[in-house]
């Protein structure tokens, strides 16, 4: 993870290292389908590719993480800039703009454990 925030120039909060590290041994069932970037570190670029596809405004800067994306149509994603427990927005298909959602030590808490209606 060190090698990775180093490559990155990012730092991530201790509490996303946590839940990388621990996907990296088993998803949680919730979020089986969905795609991870502990595993799939180009979800960002396929973030911009819906954002450009949207004709959206490009919000994401490079310290945001793009941590999560559902189906290709949804993605959520937070700051790496060192913050303990930055804030987690995400952003839907068509939608133009990103939605805060809850911050990162609540979402890696609960989300993981939801069932999924989609």
């Amino acid at each position: 993870m060190d090698t990775l925030e180093k490559e990155l120039n990012l730092t991530f909060p201790s509490i996303y290292k946590k839940f990388y590290l621990e996907c990296l041994k088993a998803v949680p069932k919730a979020l089986v389908g969905t795609d991870l970037f502990h595993d799939k570190h180009e979800l960002k670029e396929w973030a911009l590719e819906l954002l450009e596809e949207d004709d959206a405004e490009i919000f994401l800067t490079e310290k945001d993480v793009v941590f999560m994306m559902h189906q290709g149509y949804m993605f959520w994603y937070f700051k790496a800039d060192g913050a303990k427990n930055p804030n987690v927005y995400s952003y839907r298909e068509m939608s133009l703009k990103p939605n805060l959602v809850t911050d990162l030590k609540t979402f890696l808490s609960e989300y993981p454990n939801e069932k999924k209606d989609n």
